[in-house]
């Protein structure tokens, strides 16, 4: 049976008892079942033959002698060497019965170097010397009953012909020549078998630990001496470096991928405080809108009041220059009431002189002058009292000019202070409707301001959106690299010093 080789460099890398010995055995258990065919289809044979030359009796004790003890051996041990040899001494105790049976045929010795030839399944040299030496047992001993007449091994050589016993040595030197030149043979071929079936076996037993995720065999020096041991290990090598590599790149795509997570988290986190943010400024904008639409409204009033005020400014400022020219008008004719006044001063001299003229004449005139004296001097009595109205008049109406010119003077600053009342006016008024402008245009932009606002804020909103989904990619990413750890840490890998080694083969 074979046996995988044992050192100590690789009795804890190659469990051979575990792996390889049990893929050999159930390899040599098929090899044992397999065995029986030839066997069998041989004993078939022989009865035949036997039935047909009356020697069946003697196939059939053979087989009864010979068969179930070998039966019983494979069944309480399969799979075991043991197997193999009790085969070799079955195959060649059957072609001896058949040469027996058949008289010494050199047909039926051609029995012996095919069920040698079967033998070679078992990839082992000691079988085909087993074999070999059972059947060179057999003609030594066979060839020397011939010689006494007891047997009939090769046929044509009579016991009592004349140099029999040199003849039967000569063939028993042919046919033992035969047996070990073809057992070399099969000994050479079987240690090729040999060796192939414990590269198959290896390469078996690497393939099951490799399903089972295990690629850290430790293949000897003399393992690599072999093609396809070492294009084993160069591949297990290879894939040990790729799972590596795997390894190191979804640790780091697991480590992007919890950063990138952890990014978008905190950019996520980011666009919320921006989005209430931009929430707490589109309020704002929409209550500055309607501040600012409430001050236009109110300019729009003031400025309606500040027109109407220059309107009624402007009718003040009449009435007043109205007042000066009335005054201007007053101090004329107080000025020809002075002079009307002058004129009677004039008058009441003149009167005057004349009453005094007369009461001179009166005087002169004595009695009958006396009630033209009294008249004069009522007349001269008239003429001061007139010059005193007249005086009293020209006083009023000097005080009254004066008053008058004060009043037109009060009148000019009036009218000059309305006209600068009124020219503030016009500027407040002008103003004002820049105001109202500004206050439109302002109004128009916080609108403008407002719409960017909410554009803003769905912009943000789309983006939040994405940032989720973005981080959503990132945590499966961050997963996926995490379960493709998980598989292929399942894998136990060559270790760094041999990936190292194929890395400069390589």
């Amino acid at each position: 049976m074979l046996r995988m080789p044992r050192t100590d460099a690789t009795a804890n890398a190659y469990p051979e008892t575990a792996e390889a010995s049990r893929h050999a055995s159930e390899h040599y258990r098929r090899i044992d079942r397999l065995m029986w065919m030839p066997a069998l289809l041989l004993l078939v044979l022989c009865l035949t033959l036997g039935f047909t030359n009356g020697t069946w009796p003697l196939a059939l004790g053979v087989a009864v002698v010979i068969l179930p003890p070998i039966a019983l051996l494979q069944w309480r041990l399969p799979g075991h060497p043991a197997n193999g040899f009790a085969k070799a001494f079955l195959y060649m105790a059957l072609a001896a019965l058949l040469i027996e049976q058949s008289g010494g045929l050199i047909e039926a010795h051609f029995s012996i170097f095919i069920m040698l030839s079967a033998l070679i399944l078992y990839s082992d040299w000691r079988v085909i010397a087993v074999g070999a030496g059972v059947i060179a047992l057999h003609h030594a001993l066979f060839t020397w009953l011939q010689a006494l007449g007891l047997a009939s091994l090769y046929a044509g050589l009579g016991e009592h012909e004349e140099h029999a016993g040199a003849a039967l040595l000569v063939c028993l030197l042919q046919h033992g020549g035969a047996v070990v030149a073809q057992a070399l043979i099969l000994g050479y071929l079987s240690l090729v078998l040999r060796g192939q079936l414990q590269d198959g076996l290896r390469v078996a037993a690497f393939a099951a630990r490799a399903g089972q995720g295990r690629l850290d065999d430790v293949f000897t020096r003399r393992d690599l001496g072999r093609p396809t041991l070492a294009a084993i290990e160069t591949m297990q090598q290879r894939v040990a470096s790729t799972l590596h590599q795997v390894r190191a790149t979804a640790s780091e795509v697991g480590d992007l991928g919890d950063a990138l997570a952890s990014s978008q988290a905190e950019l996520g986190e980011q666009a919320e405080r921006n989005a209430g943010q931009v929430a707490r400024v589109s309020a704002s904008a929409t209550q500055l809108s309607a501040t600012t639409r409430e001050s236009a409204s109110e300019a729009a009033r003031v400025r309606e009041l500040a027109e109407a005020a220059a309107r009624h400014a402007r009718h003040g400022q009449q009435e007043v220059e109205a007042l000066g020219s009335a005054m201007t008008r007053l101090e004329g004719d107080a000025a020809g009431i002075a002079s009307l006044l002058g004129d009677i001063d004039q008058i009441t001299f003149q009167t005057n002189l004349l009453a005094l003229n007369a009461s001179v004449e009166a005087a002169r005139a004595g009695d009958q002058g006396r009630g033209f004296a009294v008249v004069a001097g009522e007349v001269r009595q008239l003429s001061q009292h007139t010059s005193e109205i007249a005086e009293s008049i020209r006083r009023r109406i000097h005080e009254t000019g004066e008053s008058v010119q004060a009043g037109a003077q009060r009148t000019r600053t009036a009218s000059d202070a309305m006209a600068e009342v009124l020219g503030a006016f016009d500027q407040v008024a002008a103003r004002l409707v820049e105001i109202d402008g500004a206050s439109r245009e302002q109004h128009l932009g916080i609108e403008e301001l407002e719409g960017s606002v909410l554009e803003m804020q769905a912009a943000l909103q789309a983006s939040r959106q994405a940032l989720h989904a973005s981080q959503a990619n990132a945590e499966r990413l961050a997963q996926t690299a995490s379960s493709l750890l998980a598989a292929v840490g399942t894998f136990r890998l060559a270790r760094p010093t041999s990936a190292a080694r194929l890395a400069q083969t390589g």
